[in-house]
Order: structure tokens, then sequence, then C-alpha cells
């Protein structure tokens, strides 16, 4: 429901996503009570921490996303200035 706002994401993408969260989230409670067991140190794993490694995820996701496009559009006006420029040494 939450990775649904993303825009462009392929259904069996955001499936997997879904997954690697709920993933991240039921090691995250492992490890809290290995953690409490061994140190005597209590660490919550509540939904909300869940709703924010989801918001953390599309944040990433969005940075990546911009960042890959600057790329693509410095390579495309790179590429276009080779191409001119071939074009006017011929």
């Amino acid at each position: 429901k939450f990775l649904e706002s993303i825009p462009d994401l392929d259904a069996q993408v955001r499936q997997n996503c879904v997954e690697m969260c709920q993933y991240f989230h039921s090691e995250t409670k492992k490890l809290a009570r290995r953690f409490e067991d061994e140190l005597k140190r209590i660490y919550y794993s509540t939904p909300t921490s869940f709703l924010e490694l989801i918001q953390t995820f599309k944040s990433l996701l969005a940075d990546k996303r911009d960042s890959i496009s600057l790329l693509k559009s410095k390579y495309e006006v790179g590429l276009e200035k080779l191409t001119t420029t071939e074009q006017s040494v011929e």
C-alpha cells in the first residue's frame, strides 16, 4: 500500500521490495531480542519504525533516480556534442 505511490515501479519489483522491508523488520526484531539478552538494553522495533523504513527506502530510491537521471542527461548532452563536432569536422 505504501509503495504504490512510487511511479514506474514494476509489480514484481514492488513485491520484492515489500518482502525485503518485511525481512529487514523481522530481522531487526530478532536482533533486538539478542541485543537485550546480551547487553541488557532494550530496543523497540515498532510499526512506526517499519513505516520509517519504507519512507527511507522511498527517499533513497528517489535520490538514486535523480542521480541516475542527471548522469543520463550529462551523457546524452556529451553524446550530442560529439555528434555535432563530428558533423562539423566532415
